[in-house]
């Protein structure tokens, strides 16, 4: 029985003899042409030598970069300091010197002048330049005493003027000698026709009291005097003895 298991033709028994000498060829030539020396091939060498090469490059290249860089920033801050703050230009020892710039002078320019002492205007048809050419006052409280005559229509007394924005009791005092008042320029709201909008717009008026007298006006009709507006709970003693010199009938 195992014989004829392990029975083989002559072909096939040729086979295999071909097939082990091709084996142990293989084995008998990586023997013979495998080096036994356990150093380094110079082909091995020069490719390790490269790659430490090649690792050294980066960081050389860096720094070059690095150094090309800061170069670079150093000459364009030059370059802009130059271009901002320019040296100036030799001059020669016969070179014609620069003609100094004239500055202006204080004083210069002729100012406002005052008026002298004894000098009167009337306050309600000055204008700014008159009213700067009392003596302490200037630009700013000239526009505001006059925008706040223009509010009221016109001042009745003097004494209205320590009303204006920023007003100090020194600067009333000195302007006083100066001024007079004419009452009949004080323009005048006509109550019978001025709308809600018109009466409250007054300083001296507001929405309450000038709803209270269109009301007044829509009930009784034409309104005769300014006694009718003392019946009006929204008015006091004090409002009707101010707002008497700008409402007309």
């Amino acid at each position: 029985m195992w014989k004829d298991f392990f029975y083989f033709s002559r072909r096939e028994r040729q086979g295999i003899l071909i097939l082990i000498v091709l084996v142990a060829g293989i084995f008998l030539g990586k023997w013979l042409f495998t080096p036994k020396d356990s150093k380094p091939s110079e082909v091995a060498l020069e490719l390790s030598k490269s790659n430490e090469k090649q690792e050294i490059i980066p960081d050389q290249t860096n720094d070059r970069m690095i150094q090309n860089r800061r170069t670079y920033a150093k000459q364009k801050t030059q370059n802009i300091s130059a271009k901002f703050n320019p040296l100036p230009e030799k001059r020669s020892y016969y070179s014609q010197p620069e003609k100094p710039i004239a500055l202006p002078k204080k004083n210069q320019y002729p100012t406002l002048e005052k008026f002298a002492k004894g000098t009167v205007i009337e306050i309600n048809t000055s204008d700014t330049v008159q009213l700067m050419k009392i003596q302490g006052i200037g630009t700013s409280f000239a526009k505001r005493i006059a925008g706040y005559r223009n509010l009221l229509g016109g001042f009745y007394c003097l004494e209205q003027l320590q009303e204006v924005y920023g007003m100090y009791v020194e600067l009333y005092e000195n302007m006083v000698p100066y001024l007079r008042i004419d009452t009949s320029k004080i323009t005048t709201i006509q109550v019978n026709t001025a709308s809600l909008e018109k009466l409250k717009s007054h300083p001296y008026i507001n929405f309450y009291q000038a709803k209270a007298i269109v009301e007044m006006r829509r009930k009784k009709g034409k309104l005769e005097s300014i006694n009718e507006l003392s019946l009006l709970e929204e008015f006091t003693p004090e409002d009707m003895e101010r707002i008497k010199h700008y409402l007309a009938f």
